[in-house]
């Protein structure tokens, strides 16, 4: 049942109207106070009505008393039953009794049940009777047995000196006019008041409602629905959205609450798009570099394998054959076979040299043996021929070696630069400073050749600069440190290169 009403909660046009519940919220409370403060009205109106009106039917009977006295007085009983007659044609009246003391009917209008007997044990009597004489209310609104109600009227007919003449007395009452009176026509009129009282309720809460919807609408409802529009768009993608405040209340901050959202979310959103682009651009360089390095490492691979083939297997064949000739002359020719073996020693000491060189070029074990400063020495050396460059280095605040990991990179780094600088710098001076301060290794390497604009250079595979420079910040990022590249046209350039030795000694 409860699932049953939770879905017709959410499926109710109601649940999902904003301005519905608000009429209903003003419209709920606002009938049930007026109704209720209507049927409170009511109902103190009508019992003090009635408590008035049966006030005035008592004064009304001693009125009709007083109209008899004069007659009864006079014996005139003729005058009497006339007055009764007459005030039996008001149709309001139900009954019109003159009672004696023992509840006879002795006159009535018409002389219509005049002889009956009144008993005083009737229901309709004992509200009366029940209580004691000087208790007894002269005016009353009960039932009639015909289930009419009525204001019934008893007023006691005193008994007086010009009644004597007739009456014993010592008997302080001779009788007792009855009236009874329909309730009818007065509880017709209470209930047109009470319905033109309801009409006019309702017209009041009708023009409320309007009054307080067109009032909501535009205080509340309306700049709501704007934010739950904004809101809308917003969650379909529309960034481009902006709130005007208006006011300094909670709906107010509300609009400035989003608008600062909105505008949080563009950023956060702008500064995703540029870290996504730039994740693309150093994905795809990534993808350039390690393209670059394969078809390095390809051409290394070739360069090696012909140096192997060329040049120590022509040497090592070249070993073979003079070999084979002492072999043939060492007994018959031995001068002969000297001069084989002779050749023999030049042949293995050239072949002994471009083993090393090449062993060389694939990893100079200076760098294991003796450290980065003297490796840097032996490298500039080999690629900076003296007639074309002037190499400058200067180590004197590197007291210590650094992490074989880091020496390796700091070489392969000064050796792409140094490659670059050969290449595309036309410098004919070169200078390198290393440097370890604070726990920080800080190395640059300066040339004075034409410079470049390092705006226009592109790290991408088909660019051999840029290629190269993508490689050094590639090593650089994988020791956890930074590099800067200075550099104007015409003047030089100056590559700086900064790496953290305290976390990688504690590793």
């Amino acid at each position: 049942m409860i699932k049953r009403f939770r879905k017709w909660l959410s499926s109710n046009p109601i649940d999902r109207s904003l301005r519905a519940k608000v009429t209903l919220g003003i419209a709920v409370p606002l009938v049930l106070i007026l109704g209720t403060f209507a049927i409170i009205e009511y109902t103190r109106y009508r019992s003090d009505l009635f408590n008035h009106l049966s006030v005035m039917a008592s004064y009304n009977g001693q009125l009709i008393v007083d109209t008899l006295q004069h007659s009864m007085q006079e014996s005139d009983f003729v005058d009497v039953q006339r007055i009764l007659d007459m005030v039996g044609k008001n149709q309001n009246y139900r009954v019109v009794y003159i009672l004696d003391t023992s509840g006879l009917v002795i006159f009535a209008p018409n002389g219509t049940d005049t002889g009956i007997l009144l008993d005083n044990s009737n229901p309709t009597c004992r509200p009366c009777h029940d209580l004691s004489a000087q208790e007894r209310p002269r005016g009353i609104m009960v039932s009639a047995e015909d289930g009419q109600r009525v204001f019934r009227s008893m007023q006691p007919i005193e008994n007086s000196a010009e009644c004597s003449k007739c009456h014993d007395p010592q008997q302080p009452l001779i009788g007792l006019l009855l009236t009874d009176i329909y309730t009818a026509p007065f509880e017709a009129t209470l209930s047109s008041d009470l319905r033109e009282n309801l009409f006019w309720a309702l017209g009041m809460i009708l023009v409320t409602l309007i009054v307080v919807n067109l009032a909501m609408g535009r205080l509340v409802i309306t700049p709501l629905e704007k934010v739950a529009a904004a809101l809308a768009g917003f969650r379909k993608g529309n960034r481009d959205l902006h709130l005007v405040p208006g006011s300094l209340d909670e709906i107010g901050q509300l609009k400035a609450d989003f608008n600062k959202i909105a505008q949080q979310i563009q950023t956060e959103e702008s500064e995703n798009q540029a870290l996504s682009e730039d994740l693309q651009q150093q994905t795809a360089r990534q993808q350039e570099l390690l393209k670059g390095l394969i078809t390095a490492q390809e051409d290394e691979r070739k360069r090696v394998a012909r140096e192997l083939h060329d040049d120590l297997g022509q040497s090592l064949s070249g070993l073979a054959l003079h070999s084979e000739v002492m072999g043939q002359y060492i007994l018959s020719d031995p001068e002969r076979a000297l001069d084989q073996l002779s050749l023999t020693r030049g042949l293995i000491d050239k072949t002994t040299q471009q083993m090393y060189e090449l062993i060389l070029a694939l990893r100079p074990s200076i760098l294991d043996d003796l450290g980065l400063v003297a490796a840097l020495r032996s490298l500039a050396k080999k690629v900076l021929p003296e007639s074309q460059f002037t190499f400058t280095l200067d180590s004197s605040e590197l007291k210590k070696r650094l992490p074989p990991s880091i020496e390796t990179a700091l070489y392969r780094i000064f050796q792409e630069a140094l490659s670059n600088i050969v290449r595309h710098s036309g410098a004919d001076h070169v200078a390198v400073t290393l440097a370890e301060r604070a726990g920080v290794f800080k190395g640059e390497i300066i040339d004075n050749g034409h410079g470049f604009n390092p705006k226009t250079i592109r790290l991408e595979a088909d660019n051999p600069r840029g290629l190269g420079l993508l490689g050094i910040q590639e090593r650089v990022a994988l020791c956890g440190g930074k590099m800067e590249i200075t550099s104007q046209i015409g003047v030089g350039t100056r590559l700086q290169v900064q790496i953290p030795l305290t976390q990688v000694n504690h590793e």
